[in-house]
């Protein structure tokens, strides 16, 4: 404060600006002090205590009277770079005033002390009798003459402090934080009262620094006025007017007419957890619907919880800054600000926008803006958002955060419009109930149906992690029907490798997703999964049990439920022999509603199945390649219930043996002058399976695997333990792969591969004929990220018997930069898909950009899903309009409407939709993210 901590020393005189050439005192003949010393006095102390801090004065002779002389110097390492006569004023005994003028001799003569003694009376004769400040200010002096005008009487009880330097001296840590420090052409004291800076005046304390053409503080009430050009910075924030009034101490005053502008840094992302939607953090929670029985898959990590700072929500947040945006720079002004405290600031008739200086395409207006700098967060009242103008949203009162902070409040409206739900509009309310928990509220009024309740709930700790979603519509207008959605999900660890955890969704009715989404994601399923988990992991086993049953949407499409399954996997080396052992147990049961079996007309086969495979490898791995031999003993138990066969157990006993084989070899090469490395990788996998019959088994989870480059190489051809395949057959695969020498990127690689059967296939599914030929499908793929921009990736699956395709994937991205990328591709299966899929965004032009997606199927000749829409970057705002159309598995298609006002991420008006576009187009930049370097010219 400076009413506690401003001083009269020479530390708050000797620092001001000066050209005039530093000279070497001879200190054989002098006292030298520095600050350090100096600020150890106080205004009252005896001659006795200021000899003990500060020595015998230079001068012996002036030991017993009012003025006391020194040499102060300031160093930098050994050598002297600045040094002044300091002069202490003493009434009687007591410590008065310090005085100080730069000595521009090499030595300190008594004509030296006499001239700067000269010089210091002037400047005394100039200031006006205590009690009488001069009001005319002073003309503009250079920093010579200032130099010798400075003196600042000691106030008792005040602190000393120094005034800054222009270079950091050795003893600049003296001055503590909260230290003032007064600049100016010209000062003038009041004694014991006041202080004026005239032209160029500025006083600092810690961060902030006040600039205006006068200052002048009352030391007495600690009030600080400033006229002419007013400018405060603080930290970010810059505000401009014409006069300010301020207690220093207590921050606490008015600046009217003014203006603010306020420029948050970057921060850095280091540490930083992981950011992630409420869908995804939903779904990294534990949805085990499609994993594979005995894959990787099947096991939740028990040290793996999902992460996030929840700072995404489901809904738009009107007021917050978010990553979309390209700058978080804003401005504004109001009538009068009020400084109510430290950080604290109220904006009285303000206006508020991230557009920059001279472009007011739009303002929040408010009758008052309160903001809190260290929270980064504020709030309006009485809040209008005008663009162009023309106002388009009010409310009462908001609150906001500025920063990219979590903050509770309202978020603004979403609107929009769907063919089979008509007009809607979403109110939501964020609640920031703990750093590691929050929830968000709405109501959701549809106009042909009514009034939706929706609520979500996210929680974290470094051991758990969960999510509710509920949505509930009391009475739907078109069916008469309570509609409802519930989504539970929660992971839990318990330490040494322990886990547990849930995931819990129901829909009142069938077409509830159909009806009342949007997105095909949700509108295309038709199980949902309700189930209990339980995990551990350690460094050899890994166990996971689960109780998992389905609400099916579609009544053809009723899976087994396991209640319970059981998995145990162990793996571990001694010395180069490896040992595995997989093990599980599976109660498989079927949902009442299920329909009964089509062929037999009676209920569909229920039971237990035990499944316990040990085995052994001897990996022997070389620079140049490797070979695995592997042995072991697949056994399956089962125990039946409605068995078509009239068998209530089966059982099947299998040796397996492998043999897996690889080479590499590489060359390098170069292309037009750039060094490439090229390998050859070709690899052999031999299996020999005996034929069981297991015609009479059940099928509870089994299907057959499509062929890839890694089912080619695996034991068994069908997923699932139902079935396990009689082989006596040889995989061969070779791999190209083109490598940049100086960046390491991979630019191409190349696979084809084949299996070849030395037995026939005696092992199938039912109603699935045998195998005739002696060889698989061959199998190519390809993958390149070429210099052009242009990713491709290709699969191609084909028949050598009836020289078909069988099934067929290429792809194409063309991304030179931020904003333009346009993706191709086709797909197709034998008897299944023969779709296409075009989706692009590319600038059109000053500020404009066409985003869009045609996704067609050729084998039933109609549209799955098309997107279309515009968008408009104008630099601190941006609009985007898109109509999407979706073909749904339980309904009819579904028309959406979207349009969406973004201004500079502090503001949106609209439905909101970034999800669609983003989930529709791959590589999909945002206006609002596109780096400034690439951004497209707008009219202003």
């Amino acid at each position: 404060m400076l009413k506690n901590r401003l001083i009269a020393s020479l530390a708050a005189i000797m620092m001001a600006h000066s050209s005039i050439s530093h000279a070497v005192v001879n200190e054989s003949q002098i006292q030298v002090v520095t600050s350090k010393m100096l600020l150890q006095l106080r205004p009252g102390m005896t001659k006795s205590q200021v000899q003990g801090i500060l020595g015998i004065p230079l001068i012996h002779e002036n030991f017993n009277g009012n003025r006391w002389d020194y040499v102060y110097q300031r160093r930098e390492g050994n050598e002297v770079k600045e040094q002044r006569l300091v002069i202490l004023v003493f009434e009687g005994e007591q410590l008065k005033s310090v005085r100080g003028t730069i000595i521009p001799t090499n030595t300190i003569p008594a004509d030296s002390i006499a001239a700067a003694d000269s010089k210091l009376a002037a400047a005394n004769s100039a200031m006006p009798p205590s009690g009488q400040p001069n009001e005319t200010p002073a003309p503009k002096q250079d920093s010579k003459a200032l130099a010798s005008k400075q003196e600042l009487p000691l106030k008792t009880g005040a602190a000393l402090t120094a005034v800054r330097d222009d270079k950091p001296t050795d003893d600049a840590g003296a001055v503590a934080d909260g230290s003032i420090v007064i600049d100016g052409e010209k000062l003038e004291m009041q004694l014991g009262r006041k202080m004026r800076a005239l032209g160029s005046a500025s006083i600092h304390q810690n961060k902030q620094a006040i600039y205006a053409d006068r200052l002048e503080y009352d030391m007495l009430n600690d009030e600080l006025h400033a006229t002419g050009n007013v400018r405060i910075e603080a930290d970010n924030s810059k505000i401009i007017g014409p006069e300010l009034r301020i207690q220093l101490s207590d921050s606490i005053g008015e600046m009217h007419n003014a203006s603010i502008s306020m420029t948050p840094p970057a921060k850095p992302v280091a540490q930083k957890r992981n950011t992630v939607s409420s869908e995804t953090f939903a779904r990294q929670l534990g949805d085990l619907q499609s994993q594979q029985i005995g894959s990787d898959d099947a096991y939740t990590s028990a040290t793996g919880l999902p992460v996030s700072d929840y700072s995404t929500n489901t809904y738009n947040n009107p007021i917050s800054l978010n990553t979309t945006v390209r700058s978080s720079k804003a401005r504004g002004d109001a009538d009068t600000i009020l400084f109510e405290g430290e950080d604290k600031k109220r904006l009285l008739g303000a206006r508020y926008t991230t557009c920059d200086a001279g472009v007011d395409d739009w303002y929040i207006k408010a009758s008052e803006i309160s903001l809190n700098d260290y929270t980064d967060s504020g709030s309006a009242k009485n809040a209008r958002i005008e663009f162009k103008g023309v106002p388009l949203l009010y409310t009462p009162w908001i609150s906001f955060s500025f920063n990219e902070q979590r903050k509770s409040g309202f978020l603004s409206p979403t609107i929009g419009s769907t063919s089979r739900s008509g007009f809607e509009a979403l109110v939501p309310y964020y609640w920031n109930i703990a750093p590691n928990m929050d929830a968000t509220l709405a109501t959701r009024a549809l106009s042909k149906r009514g009034v939706q309740l929706q609520g979500e709930f996210r929680y974290m700790d470094d051991n758990y992690a969960g999510t509710s979603n509920l949505e509930y519509l009391p009475t739907d207008s078109l069916s008469n029907e309570t509609r409802y959605y519930a989504n539970l999900k929660h992971q839990h660890k318990f330490g040494n490798g322990w886990s547990a955890g849930y995931s819990l969704e129901k829909v009142s009715d069938d077409q509830y997703f159909s009806e009342m989404s949007t997105r095909i994601v949700t509108t295309s399923r038709v199980n949902l999964p309700q189930q209990f988990n339980v995990d551990y992991v350690d460094d050899t086993w890994r166990f996971n049990a689960i109780a998992q049953k389905f609400q099916t949407l579609k009544q053809d499409a009723y899976p087994y439920e396991r209640l319970p399954q059981m998995t145990l996997v162990g793996n571990k080396y001694y010395d180069n022999v490896n040992t595995n052992l997989y093990s599980q147990l599976s109660v498989f049961d079927i949902n009442k509603n299920a329909p009964l079996n089509s062929i037999t007309g009676q209920p569909r086969v229920t039971g237990v199945r035990s499944t316990i495979y040990p085995s052994i490898s001897i990996p022997m791995n070389r620079t140049y390649g490797y070979v695995t031999p592997k042995l072991g003993i697949h056994y399956t138990s089962y125990s039946l219930n409605d068995d078509p066969n009239n068998q209530s157990s089966y059982q099947r006993t299998l040796p397996i043996f492998s043999l897996d084989s690889g080479l590499y070899f590489d060359r390098d090469f170069k292309i037009a002058n750039r060094g490439y490395s090229q390998t050859l990788e070709p690899r052999l996998f031999y299996v020999y399976i005996p034929e069981r019959d297991q015609s009479n088994i059940p099928i509870f989870d089994s299907s057959l695997a499509d062929l890839n480059f890694s089912s080619l190489f695996s034991e068994n051809q069908f997923v699932g333990n139902d079935r396990i395949n009689n082989a006596n057959q040889v995989s061969f695969a070779l791999t190209t792969r083109f490598i940049e020498s100086s960046t390491g990127t991979q630019r191409l690689s190349a696979s084809i591969g084949q299996r070849y059967y030395f037995a026939d296939q005696k092992v199938t599914l039912p109603g699935v004929e045998a195998r005739k030929n002696n060889s698989s499908d061959i199998i190519a793929g390809i993958s390149g990220q070429l210099k052009t921009s242009w990713i491709i990736d290709a699969f191609w699956q084909y028949n050598t018997d009836n020289s078909n395709s069988v099934r067929s994937t290429i792809s194409g991205r063309y991304n030179p930069e931020p904003g333009k990328v346009l993706n191709l591709s086709y797909s197709y299966r034998q008897d299944s898909i023969d779709q296409s899929d075009v989706s692009a965004q590319w600038p059109l032009g000053k500020g404009w950009y066409g985003i869009g997606r045609a996704n067609y199927s050729f084998r039933e000749s109609r549209i799955i899903e098309t997107i279309g829409g515009l968008e408009y970057d104008a630099g601190c705002w941006q609009a985007r309009t898109v109509i999407q159309r979706v073909s749904t598995a339980t309904a009819q298609a579904n028309y959406a409407l979207f349009f969406q006002l973004e201004l500079g991420g502090l503001a949106s008006i609209g439905a909101n939709p970034l999800k669609v576009i983003q989930r529709n187009i791959p590589g999909y930049v945002s206006t609002g993210l596109i780096p400034d370097t690439y951004q497209q010219p707008y009219y202003e």
